[in-house]
């Protein structure tokens, strides 16, 4: 009698960790770059000093070096907690030393670097890496960037005589929004007048959001998180809740979890948590685990600690980093690189694969929705309205 209650408690564990230790198809091996695309790295939570910085350092290298062989120029985005520190037990602590992720990520250094401010940059703010500004970046097919915008003050412009390129990056520093310093006006006013310039200014240019944290988080910052919904789309300033509404931008890069994950389309996410309907689907990638510093603790990765609001079709919890391939023929090719322990084998790593069109088609006009009925099998007309 008294091992029926232990197994059902053991099933209800499984089942609540189950679904949040991640989930997808993941194929072995690191996959190759795809040909006659852009690759963007992205690597989040690259600072940090756990133990599996070196092997996610030893990979990286080789993703980008083959990038390199097939004459590719890669762009490197490290979108948040860059700088060196260690977090662990739920404290950061400064460590001693540059990442080896970030050495691997800048050395030899990058045609384009996109390095957003997360909590380490808060916190220590010191390391081989500045800050990135809000600014526009487009590249080219060939891989090489151009700032498209002029900033001063509180004030943003467009370069509007460049020439068409293969996608736009736009990266806003959003950590004075959520985190107010003193005089951080300016720094809001820029966002929300570089949002108002690109939405004035022509060109048909696919544009790429790149953020600290997502638009709509799927684990400790998404929406049911036990700690608070940080990453959510009511949570962003209201000029960029507009751009995202208006069909703005294509796709969405972040990190600022401690996980990796991609979503085809944030149209149903943003449905459930503001009631609003995008014009076309918005693919969003997440990647903030590189070293994977907070490990051992199954119940930091269960669903009694991470929202549940927003479960994408793959996901890992595993330390990794992921690339954006942005191909020629109008196709972006979205990787998730995580690394898996195997006992007496050493480390293996595993690939999972999406693809998405660089220009996707709006959506389908939404169906008008059925008058309900008082009652199952009721009449349409009520009794006293009958002739």
């Amino acid at each position: 009698m008294t091992r029926w209650p232990l197994a059902g408690a053991v099933a209800t564990f499984v089942s609540a960790t189950g679904c949040m230790l991640g989930h997808g198809d993941f194929d072995s091996g690191l996959a190759p770059p795809v040909d006659g695309a852009v690759m963007i790295a992205v690597i989040g939570g690259a600072g940090g000093q756990g133990w599996a910085a070196p092997g996610t350092a030893a990979a990286l290298t080789q993703v980008l070096d083959r990038a390199r062989a097939t004459g590719g120029r890669p762009v490197v985005v490290l979108p948040g907690d860059f700088s060196p520190h260690r977090r662990a037990r739920g404290h950061d602590t400064a460590a001693a030393g540059p990442s080896p992720v970030v050495a691997a990520a800048i050395a030899p250094p990058p045609n384009v670097l996109i390095a957003l401010a997360g909590l380490a940059e808060r916190q220590h703010a010191h390391g081989p890496v500045a800050p990135t500004p809000t600014a526009v970046v487009r590249i080219d097919a060939d891989g090489r960037g151009e700032i498209l915008s002029r900033c001063e003050s509180g004030a943003c412009e467009l370069v509007t005589t460049a020439a068409p390129g293969l996608v736009d990056l736009v990266a806003l520093d959003l950590e004075p929004w959520r985190v107010p310093p003193p005089g951080g006006d300016a720094a809001q006013a820029r966002v929300d007048s570089l949002l108002a310039a690109i939405a004035a200014a022509p060109g048909d240019t696919p544009r790429v959001l790149v953020l600290s944290l997502p638009v709509e988080g799927a684990h400790e910052t998404g929406l049911g998180a036990q700690f608070g919904a940080l990453a959510t789309f009511h949570s962003l300033p209201p000029s960029l809740q507009r751009s995202i509404a208006s069909g703005m931008f294509v796709g969405v890069i972040a990190g600022g979890e401690r996980s990796l994950h991609v979503s085809p389309d944030l149209g149903g996410a943003i449905q459930r948590s503001v009631r609003t309907w995008l014009p076309a689907p918005m693919w969003q990638v997440v990647a903030g685990n590189a070293s994977d510093p907070a490990r051992g603790r199954i119940a930091r990765r269960s669903a009694w600690r991470n929202g549940v609001g927003h479960l994408p079709p793959a996901s890992s919890f595993r330390p990794g980093f992921a690339a954006v391939h942005v191909g020629t023929d109008g196709r972006v090719t979205i990787d998730l690189y995580i690394r898996r322990r195997v006992a007496r084998r050493g480390e293996r790593w595993q690939t999972h694969r999406t693809t998405v069109p660089l220009r996707p088609a709006p959506h389908p006009p939404v169906a008008g929705t059925r008058r309900l009925t008082p009652c199952l099998r009721c009449d349409d007309v009520p009794a006293n309205e009958r002739p």
